[in-house]
């Protein structure tokens, strides 16, 4: 497969190469692998690699954290070799031979738990001034860029300057911004409000003096956590914006010293958070992070992990990422996508290449087929994969990865049967001041759900393109879009359009002079539905869930005592909406995008339907359970032939009419192509 079509990154630790060789076994690696990767960013795993580097006037050890992650003893192949500063300059250069571009990458932690004792890094942990701090006031072992030295100098201006020193002697060609360096390690709720961090919040905001702000805390617990609830309470949106600037100002510093260098850098996305959760959790903008010039994000899309139930996780998340990257997508379209693929991690103990392959395999068709629509029409949302980790795969691994990624990418969708998702800049930050207040849904958490329910929304557009769209699409939070946005979406004519919101006084107005009129009481939750060409109007509003005035004292209650610090593995609570509401929605969707319908095991069967060309359609067939499953799909259009593209099923697919039969493996996929009987292919959805 040409490498044009998508990226092929690796991310990797020393221990998947040899220093005992003289070509460090990168032959050997690629003869493994089967393919030169377009890039391979080396795991250094703690900031010692930056900061404790001695320059390269002497030959020296590194520390042995940097030689495998966390110092771990042994791998599938090898055992952690020690390494120095010239064989590590000498392996890059090795690399580069083949046409690979070198990134440098490390996490915030610094605590070794492998080696003679457990210990702190060096280097860090003779700073314990930038430690990140919870609101109890613990100090973490983890650093936080954001922070300042004891004399008050900003550690952002130490690293820069020590990066770039760094990255010459080395000769890397990109720095990959990983966890701690991209976002912080805990929810804002949580951390970290140190005495340094409100001081540098007060600066920012020109807050007035106020007690609950000024006071010094670092050795009194009670009264930070104090001060950190009545932060959480009364100055959260500031809260969070400080951050959005502080992670920007960060990387705008980054980067002007990485062009002035003729380098690149790639940034983590903050622990899978799609752009609304990542600001309101994490306090990362990722339109700001954009705006300092990065090259690209790395997606963390690490499902299959998650799904098989590493660190003992109970999360299944392929809805809510296909929904993630989506969102990421429209929120910078220009900016490069490169997913995290979850394959294995020794150090962590998950290995989804060889206990959950089906899921890994689900991951891999999932992601690499949501898309966006725009001025120059549909794409990928994602530019390719980065294998994480790469160390011990054996070729016959790489092989059977290597086919699903080509099967993956493999000839792009001319349209999606479905409707496409209507994303706006604006709304995303309405969104988020109504969340702190309301706790309503913003636009990914309706695609999560919808999808999960089996909603054809595997698109996504931002309104701003509107007038270049064709076909269905879907508004979430129609009340919070700005007036020429609004006007925007009620006059669209290329598709039918489904929208959703409040019925406001304002909304209502706007309604009635873009011609749609509905009858119902302000402040309830409405669903619309129009016809494409036609003005035939639909609409329902969610039902009510009773209470009156005490079921509303009682959902104020819940609000004010909800907990936000969380971790990323845990979902943020959101107001109830109905079932019935929602599966009224998603059965909308099906019948006027012209959906495949799900006639056997609906509950664990879900498709994403690519349309190839106007007499093919490629079906991506998604089976949530653990067993086997039996699918039965009614295509709604005669089928003169079925391919199937997957190894599975082994046996071939038997047709009646419009529709087919397949058994799908537990937590798999299965890719087939329905060529539709040519005088029925003219009344496919455009």
């Amino acid at each position: 497969m040409s490498r044009s079509l998508y990226e092929k990154w690796i991310w990797i630790e020393l221990i998947g190469f040899d220093n005992t060789q003289n070509d460090f076994a990168v032959p050997a690696y690629l003869e493994r692998t089967g393919f030169v990767p377009l890039a391979v960013s080396l795991l250094l795993f703690t900031p010692d690699f930056v900061h404790a580097h001695e320059g390269m006037n002497d030959e020296t050890f590194l520390p042995i954290e940097v030689c495998s992650y966390a110092a771990r003893p042994y791998g599938k192949e090898r055992n952690r070799q020690v390494w120095t500063n010239y064989q590590l300059r000498n392996l890059i250069k090795e690399l580069q031979k083949h046409g690979i571009e070198v990134y440098c990458s490390f996490f915030d932690l610094f605590r070794v738990e492998q080696g003679e004792t457990p210990r702190k890094s060096e280097w860090c942990g003779a700073h314990p001034e930038l430690y990140e701090m919870n609101k109890s006031g613990q100090a973490l072992t983890v650093i936080n860029p954001l922070k300042r030295f004891k004399d008050g100098s900003y550690y952002e201006d130490f690293f820069v300057r020590d990066l770039m020193v760094v990255m010459l002697d080395y000769g890397f060609d990109g720095y990959h911004g990983a966890d701690g360096y991209t976002s912080p390690r805990k929810s804002l709720a949580e951390a970290d409000y140190s005495d340094d961090m409100v001081e540098q919040f007060v600066q920012y905001g020109g807050l007035a003096a106020q007690d609950e702000l000024t006071v010094i805390c670092d050795n009194n617990p009670a009264k930070m956590g104090k001060r950190a609830d009545w932060i959480w309470q009364h100055r959260r949106l500031e809260w969070i914006q400080f951050h959005g600037a502080r992670w920007a100002r960060l990387w705008h510093k980054i980067m002007a010293a990485i062009r002035q260098q003729g380098k690149k850098a790639y940034v983590n996305t903050a622990w899978t958070r799609d752009p609304f959760e990542a600001l309101y959790r994490y306090g990362v903008d990722y339109k700001q992070l954009a705006a300092t010039g990065i090259d690209g994000f790395i997606v963390e899309s690490v499902g299959a992990s998650l799904s098989a139930g590493a660190d003992e996780t109970e999360y299944e998340p392929g809805n809510e990422f296909m929904s993630m990257i989506m969102m990421i997508k429209a929120y910078v379209p220009d900016t490069k996508l490169i997913c995290l693929n979850a394959i294995q991690d020794t150090n962590e103990q998950w290995d989804a290449l060889s206990h959950a392959p089906t899921v890994l395999e689900r991951d891999i068709y999932s992601f690499s087929n949501v898309y966006i629509k725009g001025p120059t029409g549909l794409r990928r949302c994602s530019d390719g994969f980065m294998a994480c980790l790469g160390d011990g795969i054996n070729k016959d691994g790489w092989n059977w990865l290597i086919n699903r990624w080509n099967l993956g990418f493999h000839n792009a969708a001319e349209q999606l049967v479905g409707a496409s998702l209507v994303w706006s800049d604006q709304a995303l930050h309405e969104s988020l001041k109504h969340y702190i207040v309301t706790r309503d849904w913003p636009a990914h958490k309706f695609a999560t759900d919808w999808i999960a329910r089996g909603a054809p929304v595997h698109s996504v557009v931002n309104v701003k393109d509107l007038q270049e769209t064709t076909g269905a699409i879907v508004v979430t939070n129609l009340h919070l879009l700005p007036e020429n946005e609004l006007n925007d979406v009620l006059n669209y004519r290329n598709g039918s359009v489904t929208m959703l919101g409040w019925l406001t006084e304002s909304i209502a107005q706007a309604l009635l002079a873009a011609g749609v009129t509905i009858e119902g009481e302000l402040n309830q939750r409405f669903c619309i539905i129009r016809g494409g060409q036609t003005d035939e109007i639909n609409y329902f509003f969610m039902e009510s869930n009773g209470g009156g005035a005490n079921k509303e004292v009682e959902r104020l209650k819940v609000l004010d005592e909800i907990n936000d610090a969380k971790s990323w593995l845990d979902s943020l609570y959101y107001s109830p909406i109905t079932e019935q509401f929602l599966q009224r929605i998603v059965q909308t969707l099906i019948e006027t995008a012209g959906a495949p319908q799900v006639i056997r095991n609906e509950k664990h069967i879900r498709t994403v339907v690519l349309q190839m060309n106007s007499n093919r359609w490629r079906i991506l067939i998604r089976n949530l359970h653990m067993n086997y499953k039996s699918a039965i799909l009614d295509a709604g259009r005669s089928i003169d032939k079925i391919n199937i593209l997957t190894e599975f099923p082994g046996i071939p697919i038997a047709t009646d009419g419009s529709r087919f039969r397949l058994y799908v493996p537990g937590r798999g996929m299965v890719i087939v192509e329905l060529e539709i009987q040519a005088e029925e292919a003219a009344t496919l959805q455009q």
